[in-house]
């Protein structure tokens, strides 16, 4: 499943017998938002890519969301993680590359027990999100993520995003 497909471009590359693609413009096979699709969905998903509103709160229902739609062996790969800089990051939009706070909703992640959440540098950063065991749990004193500027990110961005490169992710998901 994909929520956020644009015009296609990850969603008509991929070649799988079910795939269910949710996006309120363009693209995808359902003209709806990752919220509506939600409210009726009973299907369960091995991988759900979540590339929709770059906005925080968004990430986050679609997050939760998309952990009671995954399998027990599931994946949610999230894109746009790591902004360059403090205005790809600004929310509302103002800019063409654009990650929005994204980032925010993988610093909130990392401090649950019971996901496993990294963040792969590649392609503007893709955030991995296993249902297990939180593996290396994220402690902070400040639980209010939304609150959370752009200087926090560049200056505790390894930290808080639990940085791994591409070599690593088969390891992570078979252990």
């Amino acid at each position: 499943m994909e929520i956020g497909c644009d015009k296609n471009q990850s969603f008509s590359n991929i070649s799988i017998n079910k795939k269910i693609g949710v996006d309120p413009i363009d693209g995808g096979t359902h003209r709806m938002t990752s919220d509506k699709f939600f409210l009726n969905n009973h299907d369960k998903f091995d991988i759900i890519f979540i590339d929709g509103l770059h906005e925080y709160s968004q990430v986050m229902r679609d997050i939760k969301n998309s952990l009671n739609s995954l399998t027990d062996n599931g994946l949610i790969l999230i894109h746009d993680c790591l902004p360059n800089n403090i205005w790809s990051q600004i929310t509302p939009r103002i800019n063409l590359n654009w990650n929005g706070d994204v980032w925010k909703a993988i610093v909130e992640c990392r401090t649950y027990e019971n996901i496993d959440t990294y963040t792969c540098i590649a392609d503007q950063g893709i955030g991995l999100i296993l249902p297990r065991k939180n593996k290396k749990k994220l402690i902070l004193k400040n639980n209010n993520f939304e609150k959370l500027r752009y200087k926090d990110y560049f200056l505790k961005h390894e930290k808080y995003m639990n940085l791994i490169n591409h070599q690593m992710i088969d390891e992570l998901i078979k252990s």
